[in-house]
């Protein structure tokens, strides 16, 4: 069984009627739906209706209310030619006070030979968004388009990287490279993962560098694209590669990762289909408890609909330990990366992301061409073979480009490199005629640099440097 689900919140008040308007809208919509002109067996009560096709496709509503609680929920079942049940379940909750909408959907194996794939996000999402049944939920209202934050929303931004941004849904905030470049169009992802994520994109590369400050350099930058929790966890943070030139295959890998994360929570407030079904069974079980015999078989029925019930819950449980399962083992906080983000913490901040790894790439090369180094066979060959397997990431050449853009106007230079060693934790004073920016002593190894305050001294350094600064990181070594 394969899993797509998500929940956010909604409006109070939408009624069972206009629940069912949108079901009846939504299926209006399957080219393989014919169970609302087709139909030929039907069940209807007040609080649900059940229809089903000579074919097997199914549907069934469901209503509970009680007190100033509502709960509306529909679930489609269709059959495939590949020995396949396509399942889709969406249950609108309503406390009074508070709404959620979940929405889950499942690919079933019927026969045994059967390949099941993660479903597709269902329709009915966007028609709730676009019939504007959303809420708030913290910073960002669900929507069909990216998140443009501007330079003045730097709490908001810091918020998403520490947490309290959202309540329910995750943050896919995507930063600016080199000329404030995106790494990819970001409409189409942004209606793909509407009512699953909110899409951020930030507005500027210099926005990157006051980011930084603030969140410690937990925050993506340079192009990274990066998926945090409502709690400030990153899920997940991504790359364009080298080939991927519009950035198609770096959109497919955050949409997997983004849906396989959102479908593995558990409902946090909506209910789920199950929980429907066991209200109404509760229900109908205290209905005849104090009714005649004739109800038995009614109360049979809803026993057997409450065991039924329970019974998927913990087909659901198993289902979701399995993504987790999976999740865990492809684990990657970056693909091209050989340390964990322990192990980074507690060695120091880098440069950029994989920079540890491409000075090691570096340094285990270096001592391939050093013979006078005693070795052993086993560990050359393991360090070849090591090598042969290790790229460099290739992204010390963007902050190469960077500085040297930084420095192409020597009038704009102390301005503008300063700015990217500030962006770094370097500290700012004045030295005479000179700018003296001191490393934080987090950032070891790097000394501390100088840089001309007047324009005369500038348009004679500018160039030179740039190529000093870049020598003293040691990127060159990198690539």
């Amino acid at each position: 069984m394969s899993v797509f689900a998500t929940e956010f919140q909604v409006k109070t008040g939408i009624s069972k009627a206009a629940f069912v308007a949108s079901v009846v809208a939504w299926l209006r919509g399957i080219n393989r739906s014919q169970i609302l002109d087709s139909a030929d067996a039907h069940v209807n009560y007040d609080d649900e209706v059940w229809l089903e096709t000579a074919e097997g496709e199914s549907l069934s509503l469901k209503s509970y209310e009680h007190n100033q609680m509502a709960v509306f929920g529909s679930r489609l079942e269709i059959l495939d030619n590949l020995g396949r049940k396509w399942r889709t379940e969406c249950v609108l909750t309503d406390f009074g006070n508070a709404a959620f909408l979940r929405v889950r959907g499942q690919c079933v194996a019927v026969d045994a030979s059967a390949v099941v794939i993660p479903p597709k996000k269902p329709h009915f999402i966007r028609q709730a968004i676009e019939d504007g049944w959303c809420v708030e939920d913290g910073h960002f209202l669900p929507s069909l388009s990216e998140i443009s934050v501007d330079s003045t929303s730097i709490d908001t931004a810091t918020n998403i990287i520490l947490g309290g941004a959202s309540f329910f849904l995750p943050v896919l905030y995507i930063s600016r490279g080199n000329q404030d470049h995106l790494p990819f169009k970001t409409t189409n992802i942004a209606k793909e993962l509407a009512g699953i994520c909110h899409v951020v994109v930030e507005p500027s590369r210099a926005f990157s560098f006051e980011l930084m400050e603030r969140t410690k350099r937990k925050n993506p930058y340079g192009g990274a694209v990066a998926l945090f929790a409502p709690d400030g966890r990153e899920v997940f943070k991504f790359f364009k590669k080298s080939d991927d030139h519009s950035g198609t295959d770096l959109v497919k890998a955050c949409v997997q990762r983004t849906n396989e994360f959102v479908s593995s929570q558990a409902a946090q407030k909506a209910w789920e289909w199950q929980d429907l079904q066991e209200a109404q069974s509760r229900r109908l079980r205290e209905a005849v408890t104090n009714a005649n015999a004739e109800g038995l078989e009614d109360y049979v029925a809803a026993f057997d609909t409450e065991l039924a019930a329970k019974e998927e819950k913990i087909q659901n449980l198993e289902a979701r330990l399995l993504i987790e399962t999976a999740r865990a083992n492809n684990a990657t906080q970056n693909t091209d990366d050989l340390f964990p983000t322990d192990l980074k913490t507690q060695i120091g901040p880098e440069l950029y992301d994989g920079e540890f790894t491409d000075r090691l790439h570096s340094f285990l090369s270096n001592s391939l061409d050093a013979p006078s180094i005693p070795r052993n066979p086993r560990t050359d060959e393991f360090v070849k073979r090591l090598l042969e397997n290790l790229e460099f990431s290739g992204r010390s050449q963007s902050l190469v480009s960077q500085i040297k853009s930084a420095c192409r106007d020597g009038n704009q230079m102390p301005k503008q490199l300063g700015s990217i060693l500030s962006g770094f934790g370097f500290t700012k004073s004045n030295d005479g005629p000179h700018l003296k920016f001191q490393p934080p002593k987090e950032l070891f190894g790097l000394q501390t640099e100088v840089l001309p305050s007047t324009p005369s001294d500038s348009q004679r350094a500018g160039k030179n440097r740039g190529a000093e600064v870049i020598r003293s990181f040691g990127l060159n070594e990198l690539k």
